[in-house]
């Protein structure tokens, strides 16, 4: 079930990211819209409770280096990693981190893979993210679709998220070679 307007994910049908208007407050890059729900179901129940903006007027901080991970369109609040409940995928190195929140698939479980050099790691990883319901706006502290997060996390260790094309080959030379000439 999609919550927002937002465009669907060919991977799972939820949202994909909408580009924040505003700043974050502390490092001063845009970020991208983030829903109510998603807020309300990722903030730890302190945070939540002493929230002074209204919940579907903030943004989640796309700087992977900036500890915010939301912040409000005015800039009046913003809320770090250790006030929301999950592990950010772009914030957080630690093998326990989330690629796919929905199907629980963890960094460390696609490291594995990679360390036993298994065949098709995408197409493995596709075939699991594809498995079952997906709940992006309310698992994954974006708010949208993982899959743009598992393409970076695979392409930092060489392996494509698209197959290959196959080539297709021919016994016969292009039409274009054979000219007058008599060349073939």
């Amino acid at each position: 079930m999609i919550f927002t307007d937002k465009k669907e994910s060919p991977s799972c049908g939820c949202a994909t990211q909408v580009n924040a208007a505003s700043v974050c407050p502390q490092c001063h890059q845009k970020g991208s819209k983030v829903e109510a729900v998603t807020v309300q179901s990722q903030l730890k129940k302190e945070p939540l409770s002493n929230m002074h903006s209204t919940r579907d007027a903030f943004n989640f901080c796309t700087n992977p280096v900036c500890d915010t991970v939301y912040y409000a369109d005015d800039g009046s609040e913003s809320f770090g990693q250790k006030e929301i409940k999950s592990k950010v995928t772009l914030k957080n190195d630690d093998p326990k981190t989330p690629l796919c929140y929905c199907k629980k698939l963890l960094k460390g479980d696609v490291l594995a893979m990679i360390e036993k050099g298994e065949p098709d790691i995408a197409e493995k990883v596709k075939a699991i993210i594809a498995n079952g319901k997906s709940f992006c706006e309310k698992s994954n502290p974006k708010g949208t679709c993982c899959t743009d997060d598992v393409k970076n996390f695979l392409a930092g260790f060489g392996i494509s998220w698209e197959k290959p094309k196959k080539q297709m080959f021919s016994m016969m030379p292009p039409s274009s070679c054979c000219s007058s000439s008599g060349c073939c």
